[in-house]
């Protein structure tokens, strides 16, 4: 749920060894991407993140897209199956131009 993933986003914000998470279905909602999102703008170790099948909108992808203009090592993010509108593939776009790391993304 987005309280659990609020928790494992605090730590990390500071954690430095991990590389990949996944916590697809898991209904973490656009709270649960806030969370990450703001893990991805201080974290910079995780490579791979899955969030698939969470029933994320385009309100929680917004956020994470602002994250990734930030974050320096994300390689492969998985969204697919989420709720996402022409907003979230929009904010997505536009972290693109900003970001050289990412090198995978499954958005269908």
């Amino acid at each position: 749920t987005s309280n659990g993933l609020i928790k494992i986003g605090e730590a990390l914000q500071i954690n430095t060894s991990l590389q990949a998470l996944d916590v697809s279905h898991n209904r973490i909602c656009d709270d649960g991407a806030a969370a990450i999102s703001e893990c991805l703008k201080k974290n910079n170790t995780l490579q791979e993140l899955k969030i698939s099948e969470n029933d994320i909108t385009s309100s929680g992808l917004i956020k994470i897209g602002e994250a990734l203009q930030i974050n320096t090592s994300l390689q492969t993010l998985d969204v697919s199956h989420n709720r996402i509108s022409d907003d979230g593939a929009a904010a997505i776009s536009e972290c693109l131009k900003k970001n050289n790391t990412l090198q995978e993304l499954k958005i269908s």
